[in-house]
């Protein structure tokens, strides 16, 4: 009967410090997002855009080099 119990006793000690460990990373995690948050004031805005990036020059153009061939 006394294995059972610190059988037992052992898993609730584990789950409690896997619950605790978690609870501290979403407690962390969620501090990391309202301090990013609230560094903005009031009225700022903010673009996240990424402009997609176009060639200039197509693949069938380019510059045009005059050369004499020498023999």
């Amino acid at each position: 009967m006394r294995d059972v119990f610190y059988t037992i006793l052992v898993f609730w000690v584990l789950w409690r410090i896997f619950n605790g460990l978690n609870a501290m990373r979403s407690k962390q995690a969620n501090q990391s997002t309202a301090a990013n948050t609230s560094a903005r004031q009031a009225g700022e805005t903010t673009v996240n855009f990424a402009p997609s990036k176009k060639k200039t020059v197509g693949d069938g153009e380019g510059e045009y080099v005059d050369f004499e061939e020498i023999k």
